[in-house]
């Protein structure tokens, strides 16, 4: 019996550590685009696209919703469990997507891509976890922009009815990943599956001819 319990307390904190090793690789995930978003606007500071002091603000900027990110995670994130503990707030979804797609700012300059974003109304209040709708949308548009070719655009168009809101994603896609269309490669797709079912949401995609759309529904 007692070798019983301890073969079960073995194969339980491997599952934890495991976890924990997980959320870590998570996170850098998430923060790599915009990383590298800032490795681009680095380079670009002899040039005369944009002043450099305009594009050190921009770095400030774009670093510090990075630190806050992760900060955020981490105050959520037991590591005791091994479990992210899902917290529900009300916010503002428009001002959440605005900030993910300022986190890719430089990436969207980069490849002189048009990304608008469209909504019934200026302010979509919803109830749920912040953070966690953060790191969806920040996959997402991460891909978008990525698989886009340059010059294209990427809309993101929001409405809401009294129980649900909606969230469509729309980008050009090359001809190589058209047959095979994919919401991210390894972590990326891990983050989002497993994020939509916590908040009891739905993610779809839609294809038609060269375009691609994620539709997703979260709680109002």
């Amino acid at each position: 019996m007692k070798k019983l319990v301890k073969r079960f307390i073995s194969i339980f904190m491997k599952t934890k550590e495991e976890q924990n090793k997980e959320f870590i690789l998570n996170i850098l995930h998430d923060i790599k685009s915009p990383i590298a978003g800032i490795n681009i606007a680095l380079e670009n500071l002899d040039t005369k696209k944009i002043s450099a002091n305009e594009i050190l603000k921009e770095i400030y900027k774009v670093n510090k919703h990075n630190l806050e990110y992760i900060e955020n995670l981490m105050e959520n994130y037991s590591f005791e469990s091994g479990k992210y503990q899902v917290k529900y707030e009300y916010f503002n979804l428009i001002n959440l997507l605005n900030e993910e797609i300022y986190a890719l700012r430089f990436l969207i300059i980069e490849k002189n891509l048009k990304l608008n974003l469209i909504s019934t109304n200026e302010s979509i209040l919803v109830y749920t976890d912040r953070q966690m709708v953060r790191r969806i949308f920040l996959n997402l548009l991460t891909n978008a922009v990525k698989y886009s070719p340059n010059t294209e655009e990427v809309r993101v168009e929001v409405s809401k009815n009294k129980s649900r809101v909606s969230v469509c994603i729309t980008n050009t896609i090359c001809s190589h990943t058209i047959k095979d269309p994919k919401i991210s490669t390894g972590f990326g797709q891990e983050i989002i599956r497993e994020a939509m079912t916590k908040l009891s949401g739905k993610i779809y995609h839609t294809k038609n001819k060269n375009k691609i759309c994620f539709h997703l529904e979260l709680k109002a």
